[in-house]
């Protein structure tokens, strides 16, 4: 995921999300109930294909996330991946900042 040309990290992404929704409770609203406009807001666009799921903690729930483990990918890189890799080509995971 990228934005500007920088290459985001999820917690970067995270925190843009976060920081912009403490500010501004109508972006929280649809960043709650359509998050993936709410992020393109922010100049962040996320393919449709990736769900995203958006939850808010209170001071009595806590919510952890478990990862992917990265000993459970044991997908061999394809010829078509290892091309997108070679020629800079950003698929699936790449976002774009739009300003």
């Amino acid at each position: 995921m990228t934005t500007s040309g920088k290459v985001l990290t999820r917690e970067e992404i995270e925190t843009k999300a976060i920081t912009k929704a403490w500010q501004d409770e109508n972006f929280k609203k649809d960043l709650m109930e359509k998050p993936h406009q709410a992020i393109a807001q922010i100049g962040i666009n996320v393919p449709e294909k990736i769900e995203i799921r958006v939850v808010e903690e209170s001071a009595k729930v806590l919510y952890l996330v478990l990862p992917v483990n990265p000993e459970n990918l044991t997908d061999e890189l394809t010829d078509e991946n290892l091309e997108d890799v070679a020629g800079g080509s950003c698929k699936d995971f790449c976002v774009h900042d739009i300003f």
